[in-house]
């Protein structure tokens, strides 16, 4: 099983071919996943997201995830995901 790579807030991962955000991270094993990204630069969504065999992924629960434009908390990560300063 090859280790989660090292990742910090504002990063760049792609889950996928989906450019993200990294706008929290947890514990390897959490229960929600391994981090929280912000994604879509034209309808900015955030999700949780797993690393699994060696890549990330969207785990499969059914939601589709939030609406990260409308969160104040993730205001600076939709500003990175869209080319700004964060």
């Amino acid at each position: 099983m090859e280790t989660r790579p090292e990742i910090a807030l504002f990063d760049i991962i792609y889950v996928g071919s989906t450019r993200c955000v990294v706008s929290l991270v947890r514990d390897p094993g959490h229960a929600f996943g391994d981090c929280e990204v912000v994604f879509n630069p034209d309808k900015p969504t955030n999700h949780d997201v797993v690393w699994v065999e060696g890549k990330w992924e969207f785990p499969e629960r059914g939601d589709f995830g939030g609406y990260a434009e409308r969160n104040p908390r993730l205001r600076s990560f939709v500003a990175k995901l869209r080319g700004g300063v964060a």
